[in-house]
Formats: structure tokens, sequence, C-alpha cells
């Protein structure tokens, strides 16, 4: 499904209604809700909306158990740490209780065993996996071309991206596709010619990962949204 909406502050108004909306439903389902959280900068507004708008959801935010779907090799008050970003934004604001905060530790004197360590205290299957997209298609730390996109059997895995900092640890597609519910936030002119290949008839994962996720629930700003096929557009 995709959603277009008229700019970025609408995206974030949205993405935080229905994060609450789904965490809501879990919560009477099943007693919790497991939700990763995606880097970059995209989700902070939303994040920072749920902090301000939605902190009196206080049964909610005790019963969230929070993941995230990769992490920069950093220390965790660094200011490239994608813990870093969502605690300032909102964990701290909604006082999700610590012992359900389940970061990666970026810091890890080896990453390639904290992966393994994360990929175990990872749930089966999250209730809601955030995700974004680059410029150049990449999405996590999945960046085209890396070995980690034709990875089948590990979760998590520690990479080397183009990026930086260049050292991270990623979800991998078997991870990804544990998912009960994935949400991709895009926003931006920059990201138009990466959602085009997304959405585009032909063409792999190797060259434009986010095509693992083009079935996902998508929550786009117009700038984002602008060079992908009409007919298959929901305006709201």
């Amino acid at each position: 499904m995709i959603r277009i909406f008229q700019d970025y502050q609408t995206l974030s108004e949205m993405a935080a209604q229905a994060i609450v909306t789904i965490g809501l439903q879990c919560l009477e389902d099943r007693g919790k809700f497991e939700l990763v959280l995606s880097g970059g900068s995209t989700p902070k507004q939303a994040y920072s909306l749920l902090g301000r708008q939605w902190e009196h959801k206080r049964r909610l935010w005790e019963n969230t158990q929070v993941y995230w779907s990769d992490e920069r090799c950093v220390l965790p008050d660094d200011s490239r740490s994608n813990f870093m970003m969502a605690r300032q934004s909102f964990l701290d604001t909604v006082r999700i209780p610590a012992d359900n905060i389940h970061r990666i530790h970026g810091e890890a004197d080896d990453p390639h065993v904290e992966a393994k360590c994360y990929e175990v205290e990872f749930p089966p299957r999250p209730d809601l996996l955030l995700l974004g997209i680059g410029t150049d298609g990449h999405t996590a730390s999945l960046f085209p071309h890396s070995t980690a996109l034709e990875e089948q059997t590990r979760k998590f895995l520690a990479v080397q991206t183009p990026a930086e900092p260049p050292s991270r640890i990623t979800i991998t597609p078997k991870g990804i596709a544990c998912a009960s519910e994935i949400m991709v936030l895009v926003s931006g002119t920059n990201k138009a010619n990466a959602v085009q290949q997304v959405f585009a008839e032909t063409g792999n994962i190797l060259e434009t990962p986010a095509r693992i996720v083009h079935n996902a629930i998508w929550l786009m700003d117009k700038e984002a949204a602008q060079k992908i096929t009409k007919t298959i557009l929901i305006e709201t």
C-alpha cells in the first residue's frame, strides 16, 4: 500500500498516528507491542511527535519493546547513533522502561559477535518494522551490491558500507521477512529516483535493496513520490 501526503509534516503526523494505532491493537491482542525502529533523518519528526502528542498513552509505552533495524558502529551517545536519535526524540519523553529498550551495541569490540547476540535478542516476529530508503536505494544498512543482500540464514550481520561511518550492524532480508508489518517512510525530492526504481517493473535488489519491501506500507510525501506511476498511488 502506498499513501502520499502533501508534505513532510503531514507524513510525520500520519506515521506517528499509524504507529500508535498498530501498537494499541497489538496491546489489545497480545498485551505487548514489539516495535523495530529505523535510523536516518526521515523518521525523526515522527518520533518527536510520538513524544509530544502521544505521551499520554502510558499503558502502550509501558508495554512496548523497542528494537532497531540497524546501527552505526559508534558509541551510544555519538550524534550518528540511531539509538541516540531515538532516545532524544522519543524514548526519553514517553518513558519506555529501560528493560524494554533493546539497542544494538554499536560500540562492541567485535561487531560480528554483537550481530550474533542481537539476532538472539531480536523477537521471532516483531509487530512493526520501520524502514527508510536512501538516495541510492539502500534500506537499513543494506546498500547496493552488499553481500548481506544474499544472506539466507542470518537475521543480522556486521557489514562495511560506502556511507559514513562505514562499519555497521544491519538487519538482513531474512530478518526483514520476519516482521508482521513493515512501514517505509520516505521524504524529499532527492529520494524520487530511488523510489522510482523500487516500483519499476524491472530491477533487482542488488541494485536497489529497498525493492525487498516494495509490498510494505509506504508513507511518502509528494516530493518523494513524484516519479512513480500515478495509477498505483492512493492520495491522502
